[in-house]
């Protein structure tokens, strides 16, 4: 028995002995990781060589250049056709000679074309009077503007394009003197000019009494033409 309890306390000795040599091995290892990250020492655990490698590879990666998306072009087939502006004002009469004019020897009875007259637009563009025969321009810009009015009888005889019942743009004369009194003539004449919006357009002849002219269709008419519009600077351009 005596001699189990020495072996048991040597034994005991050396377990403390080596105990207390691991902790101070512990312990100096913590104090010395301590001390590198306190210094900053380049006794770390070095990080792995792989990560410089592919580091470098993506610097000298070019930057990925971003596509431009292609434009889209609309072909004109798609877009909506743009409407004419014109119109065409002719005699309503169905005899081949009668004197219409009002008091002030203005043309009264017209009528709008048939191909205008089915113009859902027309109210838009152009406004006929049929009382005093004046067509209002809805639409300010440049126009080609025409007319023709076929006269009967001797003498001279002769027309004025108005504006406004003030200005005459356009004036048309036919001496008839050789001819006989139911002998025809036909005046046209036409000029290109600025309109404003409501501006109104008639046909005044040169006498007030005495007026005989064939009022059909295909003898006496007048039209406007909308070639193009006036920008900031007065510069026409197309419409």
């Amino acid at each position: 028995m005596p001699q189990l309890y020495n072996d048991w306390q040597v034994t005991k000795a050396r377990i403390q002995s080596l105990e207390s040599r691991n902790s101070g091995i512990l312990s100096g290892a913590t104090g010395t990781q301590k001390e590198f990250v306190e210094l900053g020492t380049a006794e770390r655990i070095p990080e792995s060589p792989w990560k410089g490698i592919w580091r470098g590879s993506r610097e000298k990666r070019s930057p990925k250049k971003k596509k431009n998306k292609p434009v889209k072009i609309r072909h004109k087939s798609c877009c909506k056709p743009k409407t004419v502006e014109a119109t065409q004002i002719e005699g309503s009469a169905e005899l081949d000679h009668w004197a219409y004019e009002n008091l002030s020897g203005i043309f009264h009875k017209w009528q709008y074309a048939d191909w205008f007259f089915n113009n859902k637009m027309r109210s838009r563009q152009f406004e006929l009077n049929f009382e005093n025969g004046q067509l209002t321009v809805i639409q300010p810009g440049l126009y080609l503007l025409y007319s023709q009015i076929t006269l009967k009888g001797n003498g001279t005889q002769g027309y004025h394009v108005m504006r406004n019942n003030q200005d005459a743009l356009l004036a048309c004369y036919s001496n008839n003197l050789m001819l006989q009194d139911d002998n025809k003539t036909s005046c046209f004449t036409m000029g290109v000019f600025k309109l404003e919006k409501n501006d109104q357009i008639s046909i005044k002849h040169v006498s007030t009494s005495g007026i005989r002219a064939v009022f059909t269709s295909n003898a006496s008419f007048f039209g406007l033409v909308r070639l193009g519009k006036f920008n900031k600077r007065g510069v026409v351009t197309s419409v």
